[in-house]
């Protein structure tokens, strides 16, 4: 079992990763999820199958950059400009993929 199957499991616990078929349940919007990011490439108008994961896994990866950024800090950023943490990511990207192909010359 993974840990989000098991920590979905508790009492009181508000969402539930457990096998379930039903389309937009949260155990397949991470499969979805989980077979995007290892895509290549992924058409926009194809990614409508996981909204709560894709808006989770944002939030995530803006802060994993900005490891001091707490939950309110991001919701904060988001509504006066989600534009910039989309920017943010892909910029980040950006400059990592530089870096890795600087260091592995």
């Amino acid at each position: 079992m993974n840990k989000a199957q098991l920590f979905s499991r508790r009492p009181g616990a508000t969402v539930d990763f457990g096998p379930d078929v039903a389309p937009n349940s949260p155990h397949v919007q991470l499969r979805r999820l989980s077979a995007y990011l290892k895509a290549d490439n992924a058409l926009a108008s194809t990614i409508e199958d996981c909204p709560e994961a894709l808006e989770y896994a944002r939030e995530y990866a803006y802060r994993k950059i900005f490891t001091g950024t707490s939950h309110e800090d991001f919701i904060a950023t988001d509504r006066v400009s989600p534009d910039a943490v989309d920017w943010l990511i892909a910029v980040h990207e950006v400059e990592t993929a530089a870096h890795l192909e600087k260091r592995n010359r």
